[in-house]
């Protein structure tokens, strides 16, 4: 459940979300559950979370309690940070590392994480696949209708944060595991990439 979308233009990055919380049946919106946020920072990014809570939760203890095992600068370096992590998920966070995949190819890290800071923007896979995105992406059960919506809009529009929210919106319109609000934050990118 859950719709979280990053969107790169020009010397921009923005991140947004929806804010449903769901448990089973019972669906919270904003209104009754305080933290509804699905986007976090660290140092200077921003990261943005779909799936289970629990891995929210886990990743921002690593982030205060481990800060110097993570880098989220580089493709390569998400990479390797979610490598070098991935034990001590199962050490110290009893991450159940089995999925319900028939032929799961490796350990699963449980992670469904989109990444925004100053050298890009990319997404990481619970099988630790790391991709690094031009333009925008989406992740979470409204993903479909958001990369839709963004990809129709994303040539007319100019500001990263129009094309964000038609890509919220969309989702939170046509998929019943998102809901608004949207909350978003904004990330500016190194100058080196700001060629579109």
């Amino acid at each position: 459940m859950s719709v979280v979308v990053v969107v790169r233009k020009g010397d921009r990055a923005v991140m947004a979300a929806d804010t449903q919380t769901s448990d089973g049946s019972i669906v919270l919106s904003a209104e009754y559950i305080t933290n509804h946020e699905k986007i976090v920072t660290f140092g200077d990014s921003y990261f943005g979370f779909a799936g289970w809570s629990a891995s929210q939760e886990i990743m921002q203890s690593v982030m205060r309690n481990h800060p110097d095992k993570l880098d989220f600068s580089t493709r390569e370096a998400v990479f390797e940070t979610a490598r070098s992590i991935h034990g001590l998920l199962k050490k110290e966070y009893f991450l159940e590392t089995q999925e319900d995949e028939k032929d799961q190819p490796v350990e699963s890290s449980q992670l469904s994480m989109l990444v925004a800071g100053p050298r890009g923007i990319f997404e990481l896979e619970s099988y630790r696949a790391v991709s690094e995105y031009k333009r925008f992406w989406a992740i979470g059960s409204g993903r479909r209708f958001a990369i839709g919506a963004m990809y129709a809009v994303y040539d007319q529009l100019a500001d990263p944060l129009a094309i964000a929210r038609v890509g919220i919106e969309a989702a939170c319109q046509f998929d019943d595991g998102c809901s608004l609000p949207m909350t978003h934050h904004e990330a500016s990118l190194a100058s080196s990439l700001t060629t579109d």
